[in-house]
């Protein structure tokens, strides 16, 4: 059954659910109300439940990730406030709470973003999975579904790095490929399709595609990738990224420089900087 036309649980846990927001490669989200236990002052939530079974092993293992998130204190990664296994949906079902940012993402938003509010949102990125690399932490899915958009004091338009490599670890067996409005797969450095380790070297990459496709709207490659799993693999490996008309060169300058083999820029800080940078020309 597709899960946008499931019938809506009323609750999850101890979560009362008001509706769906969406669903992706990994799991459904709904905007629920959260239990009194957790002395929220926040009204609602968002609640992600995944879609395939976590053991009581994988999910202490993305606890202790939760843990590590919180310690590394950044401020721009989305705040995780409860996780949980329960069995109402489904026997050994994930979920977790997070911060409810209804300004939407770089891949939806909610309302349309001038160019400087998507320069501002994706150097938050880089800050966030800096500190994330700083705390040993590989966020491990970097794309602009990720980039959630939030208003700071003073009115400006934030960015916050969601679900730092929470799925990776609760789901170790997921197909990488999506089908939603982005496939993190076209985000994904094709040398860890080829057997390299979350790194920060990778997460430059996917920064790098990240702000191409935040940019100019399209993505690195040819889409949508292939049809099948396989057929996208096949594409990303055999085919060079491509920089695409809509950048200024300095920008366009960037993004080659998440890219390249050689001379690739060596950490997110690097990558922030940059951004900083570009934010500052007129």
């Amino acid at each position: 059954m597709d899960v946008t036309t499931a019938p809506l649980p009323t609750a999850v846990a101890d979560y009362e659910v008001l509706h769906l927001i969406g669903a992706g490669a990994h799991g459904r989200c709904y905007l629920a109300r959260p239990p009194a236990r957790l002395g929220l002052d926040e009204e609602v939530v968002v609640l992600k439940v995944l879609d395939d079974r976590v053991g009581e092993q994988a999910f202490t293992r993305g606890v202790r990730v939760l843990r590590a998130v919180s310690a590394a204190a950044s401020p721009y990664v989305v705040r995780v406030f409860d996780a949980a296994r329960e069995d109402a949906v489904r026997e050994d079902t994930a979920v977790y709470a997070m911060e409810h940012c209804p300004l939407g993402s770089l891949a939806d938003s909610a309302r349309p973003l001038a160019r400087i509010e998507v320069l501002t949102a994706l150097e938050h990125t880089a800050r966030a999975a800096h500190d994330l690399h700083q705390a040993g932490i590989a966020h491990g899915g970097i794309h602009p579904g990720n980039v959630l958009l939030v208003e700071e004091p003073g009115g400006m338009l934030g960015g916050r790095l969601s679900d730092p490599g929470l799925a990776r670890v609760l789901t170790p067996g997921a197909v990488v490929t999506g089908t939603g409005r982005v496939d993190p797969l076209a985000f994904t450095d094709p040398a860890l399709i080829t057997g390299a380790a979350p790194s920060r070297r990778t997460e430059v990459w996917a920064l790098g595609a990240t702000i191409h496709r935040a940019l100019t709207g399209v993505g690195l490659y040819d889409e949508p990738l292939g049809p099948q799993p396989l057929d996208a693999i096949r594409q990303v490996l055999t085919t060079r990224p491509q920089v695409r008309p809509g950048l200024e060169p300095a920008e366009a300058a960037l993004v080659r420089a998440c890219l390249e083999d050689s001379a690739r820029l060596g950490t997110a800080a690097d990558v922030a900087d940059g951004l900083a940078v570009l934010r500052s020309l007129p």
